[in-house]
């Protein structure tokens, strides 16, 4: 049997262990955040079949849920608290 994935479930895993080593004020694009979740350890095959900016949309959306960023500009996070 496949196993089932939620993109919006494993983006947010993803900015919570990510966080973890991140200092006070570091900033990130989110396509830069984009590229270090497909290189990780919770992107899955599956999400490359979905739309486009689907992954775009779901980094900014476990970001926000996060609560532990601020946005600087139009896609660029800084974390604001541990």
């Amino acid at each position: 049997m496949e196993e089932k994935y939620s993109l919006n479930a494993e983006t947010l895993k993803y900015i919570i262990e990510f966080e973890k080593n991140v200092s006070i004020g570091e900033e990130y694009s989110n396509k830069k955040l984009v590229e270090l979740f497909k290189s990780s350890m919770y992107h899955k095959p599956v999400f490359d079949t979905y739309i486009e900016n689907a992954i775009n949309k779901s980094i900014w959306y476990a970001v926000k849920r996060s609560g532990k960023w601020a946005l600087v500009k139009k896609g660029i996070y800084s974390k604001i608290k541990e």
